[in-house]
């Protein structure tokens, strides 16, 4: 399977997907929240491709919960893909 590019990199970023996620984010009060979406997309796509594609929104929201409670958003990606990574290693 091919990569795709980064979403950030995507033609429609700056035009379609950078101003919804600013409109979700104001909406939802977490505006101040330092988002890599690029790195988000990344963990996800390792769950998706690994457990299953179903599981992969719900991993994104258990990694918005452990950076709610103070984990920064590098630790809890990095701790679904080990978890993920040992679960295809069993």
């Amino acid at each position: 399977m091919a990569a795709k590019p980064p979403v950030t990199l995507q033609e429609d970023w700056e035009s379609t997907l950078l101003p919804w996620l600013d409109r979700v984010a104001e909406q939802l009060d977490v505006s101040c929240v330092d988002l890599n979406v690029d790195r988000v997309h990344l963990m996800t796509g390792v769950v998706a491709d690994a457990v299953q594609r179903s599981m992969a929104p719900i991993s994104a929201f258990l990694v918005g919960a452990a950076v709610a409670r103070g984990a920064s958003l590098e630790e809890a990606c990095a701790a679904v893909e080990v978890v993920t990574r040992e679960r295809t290693a069993v």
